[in-house]
C-alpha cells in the first residue's frame, strides 16, 4: 500500500466516523456521510476493491433510511401533534444533555429540550408534555435504525477494502 492510499484511506475512515457520530449527535446527515466516505475511496481507487455494484447497493441503502427517517419523522409528528419546534428543542436539547452525560443526559436534554421549545412557541403545557412521548420513541427509533444500517455500511466498507 502507498502512501497516497494510505492517507486517501485515512481521510475516508474519518469521513466515515464523522458520520457515524453524527448519528448521535446530528451536526451532519449521517448515512449520507458515511456513504461519501465510502464512494470518495472508490473513487481514489478506481473502484477496484469497491466497486459500482457495491456503492450502488449502499446509496440504495442510504436512500431507503432517509426516506424511512423522514416518514417516521413526519408520522410521529402527525400522531403526537409535535411542532416542528418541539423537534428543534429535542436536537438542541439532546446535544446540549450529552455534554453533560452522554446517555441520561441525551435522554433528559431532548425531554425538555421538546418541552421547553412546545411552550416558547406557545403551546399550552399539556401539549407540550403530549410531545414529549414522540421526543422519545422518535429519537430511539431513528437513531436505532441508523445506528444498525451505519454500522452495517462502515463494517461492509471495512471488509471490503481488507479481503
Amino acid at each position: 500500500m502507498d502512501f497516497m492510499l494510505i492517507i486517501v484511506l485515512i481521510l475516508c475512515l474519518l469521513i466515515i466516523l464523522a458520520g457515524l457520530v453524527s448519528i448521535i449527535f446530528p451536526f451532519l446527515p449521517s448515512i449520507p456521510v458515511i456513504w461519501l466516505g465510502i464512494f470518495l475511496y472508490a473513487a481514489a481507487t478506481s473502484f477496484e476493491k469497491i466497486t459500482e455494484g457495491f456503492i450502488a447497493i449502499m446509496a440504495l441503502l442510504m436512500i431507503a433510511v432517509v426516506i424511512l427517517d423522514y416518514v417516521t419523522m413526519v408520522s410521529g409528528l402527525r400522531e403526537y401533534k409535535a411542532s416542528f419546534w418541539g423537534i428543534v428543542g429535542a436536537v438542541i436539547g439532546g446535544y446540549i444533555g450529552s455534554l453533560v452525560n452522554l446517555v441520561i443526559g441525551l435522554i433528559l436534554g431532548a425531554l425538555f429540550g421538546a418541552i421547553i421549545a412546545e411552550i416558547l412557541s406557545g403551546q399550552d403545557l399539556a401539549f407540550a408534555f403530549r410531545t414529549k412521548k414522540y421526543t422519545i420513541i422518535g429519537f430511539f427509533a431513528g437513531t436505532s435504525i441508523k445506528i444498525a444500517v451505519g454500522v452495517t455500511i462502515a463494517g461492509l466498507f471495512i471488509w471490503k477494502i481488507t479481503q
